[in-house]
């Protein structure tokens, strides 16, 4: 049987066995999407620096997917996520895609990398290879709990790259599910370099705070639709 013809048995299959749902607020769906209407008119697009790209601005239902992702034992909501941002990223010249690695203790304790999740249908879109294992992290203090600062000396030191033959030479798309400081994709941005990545460029599902108006933006329209990828 033909690969997509399988993946889309498995996916009628599954809608019959578990029905649809809001991953904010389990409304019912009728067609396959992240997000009911309602829940999507909150979803906010960033609209402030690229750097990292975002998808939209941490909070409403979307924050609320993603943290059921992360601390609600959801690990199915990655590849939604994903195929969201990914319908809606603007063209990228890269070679591999490499997700933002947790902490060993919290990968054994949800039993997943919930940037790897997300960075799945990402890399299928782009046609490009998915390296999840190319960084490691060591312990540490939780990010969440710190500011700017305290975040770049926490998380600077606890990373390298696993596998250096893997970035060596290519151009990288490091990916996370949400930016508050920026410190996490900053520290991975410069042990990819030193390892010989020859670019990096970030992009997060969210980002924390007020972006500033009147800069650029990667969605001119404001739609909240996204085609190939449905937010609803």
């Amino acid at each position: 049987m033909p690969a997509r013809l399988l993946d889309f048995a498995r996916a009628a299959l599954g809608d019959l066995v578990a029905p649809l749902r809001c991953a904010a607020c389990d409304e019912k769906l009728r067609t396959r999407s992240l997000l009911c209407r309602c829940c999507a008119d909150t979803v906010e697009r960033w609209r402030g620096p690229d750097d990292p790209w975002a998808y939209a601005q941490f909070g409403g239902a979307l924050a609320q997917a993603l943290r059921r992702l992360k601390y609600g034992a959801r690990p199915d909501l990655g590849e939604s996520i994903g195929q969201v941002v990914a319908a809606a990223l603007p063209p990228c010249d890269i070679d591999l895609v490499v997700p933002v690695p947790v902490p060993y203790c919290r990968l054994v304790e949800r039993g997943y990398n919930q940037a790897a999740l997300i960075a799945r249908p990402i890399a299928t879109r782009l046609g490009r290879r998915l390296e999840p294992l190319a960084l490691w992290r060591a312990e540490g203090v939780k990010q969440a709990s710190l500011g700017r600062e305290e975040r770049l000396a926490n998380v600077r030191g606890a990373l390298a790259v696993r596998r250096p033959q893997a970035v060596r030479g290519r151009r990288v798309l490091l990916i996370d599910d949400v930016s508050t400081t920026g410190a996490t994709v900053q520290a991975c941005r410069s042990v990819l370099l030193e390892a010989g990545a020859r670019g990096v460029c970030a992009m997060v599902v969210a980002r924390a705070g007020s972006p500033l108006e009147g800069s650029a933006s990667l969605d001119a329209h404001g739609t909240h639709e996204v085609h190939g990828g449905h937010l609803w």
